[in-house]
């Protein structure tokens, strides 16, 4: 009884073995299954996780993309405008030079027309001042002639001076046309330095020639000459027996030269 209850309870034992062994193979089947099982579901999930970060980095670069298009096209519209308005202002600034290169050409033809009408005007006017000009020779001539004869030099009537002085009457002319008497003569300097003075010119009648003349700053200009002074006086209503007396005094209010001329011949 005892072996007949240990077979069975070792048959039972090999039976419970034999049906855990069973269960951990199918146990580790099934592990096997869901190991593999988990395996894909997380490597979906890396995918799908890689996917998204794909997408959203493409997404982020495309946006990025967008906004660089955006500025670019608002650059553009910025180009586009103010390209506009300098075609307008270009436009407008050829508008107003055409309006000017009109202008000119009319005031071209105008002055073209002017020239032309200038130019027999300038001819006319040429020929008159030929004319005139041979005219105005003519009358020159006349009065060269005339004043030659009147103005030619005269010789002294009477003479005072002292020997050799230092500065002396040269090329003195009197002129008695137009009812006055026009004296100029060139004061002269002999010596080889600066010569200071006055000198003066004074009419007198013959009877008072051997008069002296003293010395009047009014009556008298002063000279400082190291070659020569052209000096000129006008006097009016000259008698006829009138003569000229020219004096030079030097620096020390001395007379030097005491000369008479005859004024009418």
């Amino acid at each position: 009884m005892h072996f007949k209850e240990l077979e069975i309870l070792s048959g039972h034992l090999e039976r419970i073995k034999s049906r855990s062994t069973s269960l951990v193979e199918k146990l580790k089947e099934t592990g096997k299954r869901d190991s593999k099982w988990e395996q894909q579901v997380l490597s979906q999930s890396s995918k799908q996780k890689k996917l998204n970060e794909q997408q959203g980095s493409l997404i982020e670069k495309q946006t990025e993309e967008i906004s660089e298009l955006k500025s670019i096209l608002k650059q553009r519209e910025q180009v586009v405008q103010q390209f506009q308005s300098e075609k307008t202002s270009t436009q407008d600034q050829i508008n107003k030079l055409q309006l000017r290169i009109r202008s000119l050409e009319q005031q071209l033809r105008s002055t073209e027309v002017s020239l032309t009408e200038s130019k027999t005007e300038n001819e006319t006017v040429r020929g008159k001042i030929v004319e005139l000009e041979n005219e105005i020779r003519k009358f020159e001539l006349k009065e060269k002639k005339r004043s030659k004869k009147n103005t030619a030099n005269v010789k002294i009537l009477k003479s005072k001076s002292i020997a050799n002085p230092p500065v002396t009457v040269e090329r003195l002319k009197i002129d008695t046309s137009g009812g006055k008497t026009r004296v100029s003569f060139y004061l002269t300097n002999k010596s080889k330095k600066l010569e200071i003075g006055r000198t003066g010119m004074f009419l007198s009648s013959p009877k008072n020639l051997n008069k002296d003349i003293a010395l009047s700053l009014d009556k008298s200009i002063p000279y400082k000459i190291r070659r020569y002074r052209v000096v000129r006086r006008t006097f009016s209503k000259v008698k006829p027996d009138t003569l000229l007396r020219i004096m030079i005094w030097n620096a020390k209010n001395q007379p030097i030269v005491d000369e008479a001329y005859p004024i009418f011949k």
